[in-house]
Parts: C-alpha cells; structure tokens; sequence
C-alpha cells in the first residue's frame, strides 16, 4: 500500500523543497509543502551515572542483583531518634551533638560501604564530605551557641 512519494528537489535559498505527490490510499494528502528552512542547533546533554546502578547498562532485574542491606539507613534512623530523645530530656545542645554524630556516622558508612540504601545521594567524595561538614557545623553552632 503505497501512501506517498517523497521527492526532494534544492531550493532557491540552499534549503530543500519536500514534495509529497499525492496518491489515492488515504483519507488526507499534502500536495505540496513549501520550502522547508532546516535548521541545526548543538545540543549538549550530561547525564551523571547513578553510583549505585550496574555499568552494563540493562535494566536491573531484583531477582539477579543480590538485595543490598538496609542496616545502614536503621542504624542511622536509630541514632536520629535517640538524638531527638536525648535532646527532648538532656537539652537542645545534647540533641544538637548527637545528631553531629549521627552524620559523622554517615560520613563512615558513606565511606566505607560500598553504596548504602538511603545515604548515597551524589558520588562518596561529595557524599562523605557533605556529611563530615554538616557535622562540623552543628557541633560548632551546639556548643558555640549559647542558651540551648
């Protein structure tokens, strides 16, 4: 079933014309287009590997990739939750310090395991020295600041 013949005849302008000639096996035909101008723009795409998926780039199937552990993101929930109790009864700056220990918990983890559930955010040098310095500033701000 033959729809069209496409023909390309060289425009006056150094463009392409594209001719549809039109045949009698549909229900709407274009019988002429007029010049058609194309223009070419670069287009640049970066797109960061995600750390924790395979480089075979298939699809990864739950069933052949071994389940990785989520001890990590419990062990560092756990310590969030002591930290708000321990802040809610010792005092804001106790809760302030244990939360810095709990990141720099994660910064260890981040380095350490090879791509914990739920702590792998960018690549482990940012990850790691994210962690390390939200750590840094909330103890500073726990014990520099006075009255909490």
């Amino acid at each position: 079933m033959d729809l069209s013949e496409t023909r390309t005849a060289s425009g006056a302008a150094g463009g392409a014309t594209t001719l549809l000639e039109p045949v009698t096996a549909g229900t709407a035909t274009l019988e002429h287009t007029g010049e058609a101008r194309l223009t070419t723009a670069t287009t640049t795409t970066s797109q960061e590997l995600d750390r924790s998926e395979t480089f075979s780039g298939e699809a990864s199937d739950m069933t052949s990739e071994p389940q990785r552990s989520n001890l990590a993101i419990w062990l560092v929930l756990l310590g969030v939750a002591l930290s708000v109790l321990l802040g809610m009864t010792a005092g804001a700056r106790a809760g302030a310090i244990g939360i810095g220990v709990v990141l720099v918990v994660c910064a260890i983890f981040r380095a350490v395991l090879d791509s914990p559930v739920g702590l792998v955010i960018r690549t482990r040098t940012v990850d790691i020295v994210l962690y390390g310095a939200t750590a840094v500033l909330i103890g500073v701000l726990a014990v520099a600041t006075p009255s909490i």
